[in-house]
């Protein structure tokens, strides 16, 4: 039995999924959690993704992302191998339609997309506890680690799949196949964040540590059917270029490192208003902006208020006004849009 956040790699002819219990995620996970439309929610425990009733707080299962093959013998590609930190999850969105107790073939609303460390993206089942697909990772720039992941619904029964790899990378893939018919590469801008647009599935936006910020309406499986918007928000990038200078002459910087293990403590994120069309909430350290993406303009800026740490993450109310920031510091603020 492990007790570990990292399973230990399991025999050939043992079953993965026995007497394994999670552990605390860590700065390796960057942060990442999901909840379904049921309440299933979903974080990383080093190289295993845990589920929990986020209504009992019962955990109900943990799933181990299989190890890589290591192309080397030696015993630190070896443990390398073993520890594929998970850093991004989504649940597919789909409401949860039966209740898990109920046998039924068809698992299809209990299905995450899982991004690691090593750069791979898979399609993990969680009633059957395996993996679906594992989406094309042939070229060098999937080989870099996975920062986030977005799904994208161009029609009601075509899923696309949004992914951020390395520093710099956007890439969209067929949810069924797994083949990647589009890529962005933003250099030198470093990408932050990807979400889906609450009123068309078909869109989504990508923010940059920098402000810069991508616009993309999906209306096919084919690279000429993507549509791409390059806009900026205007923001203060003087802390970042210093942290930036400080990486590159300490040569901590790399071509494949995304963002969040590069810049653990700079974090950019945004969201859409689920009440306002056109409307995005993003979170700068010091700083939270209201964003038009219709007149492609800021409506309005808000400082960092005196005491408090910096944002770490941005979520909205889909009942209300009310925007809640969290802090590096661990403390939640609450906003509400000024009458």
């Amino acid at each position: 039995m492990s007790l570990a956040g990292t399973p230990p790699h399991p025999a050939a002819d043992s079953s993965p999924w026995e007497c394994m219990l999670p552990g605390p995620p860590s700065r390796n996970n960057f942060g990442s959690v999901d909840i379904s439309p049921s309440g299933l929610l979903a974080f990383p425990s080093g190289s295993s993704i845990s589920v929990v009733d986020s209504r009992s707080l019962q955990h109900i299962s943990t799933i181990p992302l299989p190890a890589p093959s290591s192309p080397s013998s030696s015993s630190s590609a070896s443990a390398a191998a073993l520890s594929p930190f998970v850093t991004s999850v989504r649940w597919t969105p789909l409401p949860l339609s039966r209740d898990l107790l109920v046998t039924e073939p068809s698992s299809s609303h209990l299905i995450l997309a899982v991004g690691d460390r090593h750069g791979r993206i898979a399609l993990v089942d969680f009633r059957h506890k395996s993996v679906l697909l594992w989406l094309d990772s042939s070229d060098s720039a999937s080989k870099s680690g996975i920062q986030d992941l977005c799904w994208i619904l161009f029609r009601p029964d075509a899923y696309i799949l949004a992914a951020i790899s390395g520093p710099s990378t956007l890439s969209l893939y067929n949810a069924t196949t797994g083949h990647c018919f589009f890529k962005y590469d933003s250099t030198p801008e470093l990408l932050s964040c990807v979400r889906r647009d609450p009123f068309d599935p078909r869109h989504c936006c990508v923010i940059g540590l920098k402000g810069f910020l991508l616009s993309i309406v999906v209306l096919g499986e084919a690279e000429d059917e993507v549509v791409v918007e390059v806009l900026r928000i205007p923001t203060d990038c003087t802390e970042f270029l210093k942290l930036e200078r400080d990486a590159a002459s300490n040569g901590s910087s790399s071509s494949t490192t995304p963002a969040a293990a590069a810049f653990p403590r700079y974090s950019v994120k945004l969201t859409f208003s689920p009440q306002w069309r056109h409307i995005l909430f993003v979170t700068f350290p010091r700083e939270l902006v209201v964003f038009d993406l219709q007149y492609e303009t800021a409506l309005s800026s808000s400082s960092l208020p005196r005491g408090c740490s910096k944002f770490l993450d941005v979520l909205t109310d889909p009942n209300s006004d009310f925007l809640y920031c969290a802090h590096l510091d661990g403390k939640l603020s609450v906003w509400r849009r000024k009458e």
